[in-house]
């Protein structure tokens, strides 16, 4: 793995970004019910209509707007740039689903053509750093229970097992794990 830095979104990169989203399939596997949303790249998905450019720059005003609720960051690789990443950092519980049950202070995501790398691990360890400079001391971060990958991702970055919690509305078995931030 390449070393990688967490950037805050931002316009210069929103090429990018628009590349970045179509990397992933339609219909990929997601810890939401919403088959558009990519995690990481959170209400990008409700900017779509064909503009690409200026729906990233729709996406980023958004972003401004609600930074004092919730932080996008970029995993950018430091050797050549490129975003290989993205997470989402909810300040608070309540930024995320209208369930608090499914609620998590992240969400994140890897370039399908960038993962087995170690870029999740390393982006959440980094975002679990974010969080501590809040002044948390503790995140709560779900997946699904058939993400092995994310599962293993959140595990090695010190996540105690909560429990499994199954979405009537979604259909998804969710695990919930608790990091404490030391």
């Amino acid at each position: 793995m390449d070393p990688i830095k967490l950037i805050r979104v931002s316009a210069e990169y929103a090429e990018k970004i628009w590349e970045y989203r179509a990397e992933f399939p339609a219909g990929q596997m997601r810890v939401t019910y919403d088959p558009a949303r990519i995690p990481g790249l959170d209400y990008l998905e409700k900017y779509n209509d064909g503009r690409k450019y200026e729906n990233v720059l729709d996406w980023l005003t958004f972003c401004d707007d609600m930074s004092d609720k919730i932080t996008w960051y970029m995993s950018i690789r430091e050797r050549d740039g490129k975003i290989v990443g993205f997470l989402v950092f909810r300040h608070k519980l309540e930024y995320d689903d209208d369930d608090e049950e499914f609620a998590s202070n992240f969400g994140y995501s890897v370039r399908p053509s960038e993962r087995g790398k170690r870029y999740a691990k390393e982006q959440l360890r980094l975002g679990l750093q974010k969080a501590k400079a809040f002044g948390l001391n503790r995140v709560r971060i779900v997946c699904r229970d058939r993400n092995i990958g994310s599962n293993k991702t959140i595990l090695a970055n010190g996540g105690i097992y909560v429990d499994t919690i199954h979405g009537s509305e979604s259909g998804l078995n969710i695990n919930r794990y608790d990091i404490p931030i030391v």
